[in-house]
């Protein structure tokens, strides 16, 4: 007997779904393609701070408390939850109790009562049902198997949201930041052209000129105008954006720091690659869908085995409501029943074949998100370490212009050289300044996009901060 029972535990514990384990089918590369210095830590905090933007800091939080694609996902996360509850449920014993009560009166030329038989009568009835399915062959287990990944996987689904919704704001602010700079200096650029259209004309009017000066300088008046107006709608673009992430209607964004003061940390993160498998949240949320569909061909090949359910009824019948409690009027029973497919048109196989190909296609988008990660790792890597070296050369370049532009300006106006030589120092200067601007900014952006495609534990701290009930 007691053979017999350990025999029994072992069946009731097993699953017929193949053991997991984390494969992957590629070599994983040693280090990137470029080096990065030592600072794990910066990877582990809240990396925005490290810009010294308050302002910047209070986008982030209003995003993770407002922004309405992260709201969805949290829910997303507790219906998986539910699920979850709904398939363990199955492990358990299922109870249910029904009672009734009926009046009914039987028709005399249907079935003739005996002498005396009232033609009314009363019916009451109170039931206790009980099954419960022994799982020998593991569906059930394997059922919340499946159930307990996708809840994993969903997890990992909201975390790269709130990776993505962090990088976004912050890249978004970045970028109206570069606007704002930009607009700053084709305002002061369209006033100096301005300067120069009315010393054009002035000099037109004293006959030391032709008209070709005054229309050059008033077409550069224009052409500055036009930039401005270029660069509102840029700013307007990335404001409603900005506001759009941190769940608010468009409004005016507050600003914070000038581009040239936010703070830009000494190093960036750096991990081994095989350290992404752990920390790269969509990686994870891949890895539970490959588990979820491998717990499911678990699912699939039970149902080839016999069901077996252990079913049992309590209760009371009785014609008076009075004498329904009492023991002659208690009814029970028990049994065990037995369902096994015998044909099904081929429903069970295929069943089984379905499963099995989604495993496959499960285990493939795995490893294509692992190759997508390493890809987009070294891809920002490699930017940032160039937009650095691009942000120097600009600097020495702007500042080059601008001394051209200065010494341009004073021959001009001493009647040294042409009105030309000016204004392609001067076309040169504001170009220079545009793109240096844009160079700024491209350096965090590249930054915030690495921190991006390393994850790390700044996606848990952000995570649990609005995950909590």
């Amino acid at each position: 007997m007691r053979k017999f029972n350990i025999l029994f535990l072992f069946l009731a514990s097993c699953t017929l779904y193949p053991k997991y384990m984390r494969e992957v089918e590629f070599a994983m590369p040693s280090e990137w393609r470029i080096d990065a210095c030592e600072m794990n830590e910066l990877g582990n905090i809240g990396w925005w701070k490290n810009f010294g933007d308050p302002v910047l800091d209070g986008y982030i939080q209003d995003a993770l408390a407002y922004n309405q694609d992260l709201q969805v996902a949290i829910a997303t996360v507790d219906a998986f939850a539910a699920q979850l509850g709904i398939a363990e449920s199955q492990l358990y014993p299922q109870l249910s109790g029904t009672g009734s009560a009926a009046r009914a009166k039987q028709s005399e030329n249907l079935s003739p009562l005996l002498p005396g038989e009232p033609d009314i009568s009363n019916a009451y009835e109170l039931i206790l049902n009980a099954s419960y399915q022994v799982d020998i062959w593991g569906q059930i287990r394997s059922a919340v198997d499946a159930a307990k990944a996708q809840l994993y996987a969903s997890i990992e689904t909201r975390r790269t949201v709130v990776l993505t919704l962090v990088s976004s704001v912050a890249s978004t602010y970045i970028l109206m930041r570069q606007f704002d700079e930009q607009l700053a200096i084709a305002e002061a650029t369209k006033k100096s052209r301005e300067t120069s259209y009315k010393l054009a004309k002035i000099r037109f009017d004293l006959g030391l000129t032709s008209m070709l000066p005054v229309d050059q300088a008033k077409s550069e008046v224009e052409d500055a105008q036009t930039t401005v107006d270029q660069i509102k709608i840029q700013i307007a673009l990335a404001e409603d954006l900005l506001c759009f992430l941190i769940g608010k209607p468009p409004i005016k964004p507050e600003r914070g720091k000038l581009l040239g003061q936010i703070c830009m940390p000494p190093c960036v993160p750096a991990y081994l690659p095989s350290e992404l498998l752990n920390q790269r949240p969509d990686i994870l949320a891949a890895e539970q869908q490959l588990i979820a569909a491998n717990a499911e061909i678990g699912v699939a090949r039970a149902a080839f085995f016999p069901s077996i359910s252990l079913t049992g009824q309590y209760g009371a019948e009785s014609a008076t409501l009075g004498n329904l409690l009492t023991k002659p009027s208690s009814i029970w029973e028990y049994g065990v029943s037995l369902l096994q497919e015998i044909f099904t048109g081929g429903q069970l196989t295929n069943q089984l074949r379905l499963t099995e190909a989604q495993q496959r296609e499960a285990l493939h988008q795995y490893q294509s998100t692992i190759l997508n990660a390493f890809k987009e790792v070294n891809d920002s890597l490699i930017s940032h370490q160039i937009s650095i070296d691009l942000e120097r050369d600009q600097k020495i370049k702007t500042a080059t212009l601008k001394d051209y532009l200065r010494l341009s300006w004073l021959r001009y106006q001493n009647g040294q050289t042409d009105y030309l030589t000016y204004l392609d120092a001067e076309r040169q200067f504001f170009r220079a300044e545009l793109a240096y601007a844009e160079a700024q900014a491209k350096n965090f952006t590249t930054l915030i996009d690495i921190y991006k495609s390393l994850g790390g534990g700044w996606v848990v701290a952000a995570d649990c901060s609005i995950s909590q009930p």
